[in-house]
């Protein structure tokens, strides 16, 4: 009788674990899935504002050469 009653109560703590371990991954699965969605919209603003700032970079860069150009230009009419 007794191994009886400790096979049902076995039983159902190990359904319980179940359930409580279902639970947890179903939380944790969910909690990775709206992670996932922030850094994937994180790393997309990123990649923008890093071509943003590569075209800036290469508009700033024509601006000084042409400025290097006049300076020189400018350095051999005040000789």
């Amino acid at each position: 009788m007794r191994a009886v009653v400790y096979r049902k109560g076995g039983l159902r703590s190990t359904e319980e674990l179940q359930r409580t371990i279902t639970e947890i991954e179903t939380k944790y699965k969910a909690e990775l899935g709206r992670a996932k969605k922030k850094y994937e919209s994180d790393y997309r603003e990123l990649e923008i504002q890093n071509e943003n700032l590569s075209r800036a970079n290469n508009e700033l860069a024509k601006a000084n050469k042409s400025l290097a150009g006049r300076v020189k230009v400018t350095a051999v009419t005040v000789e």
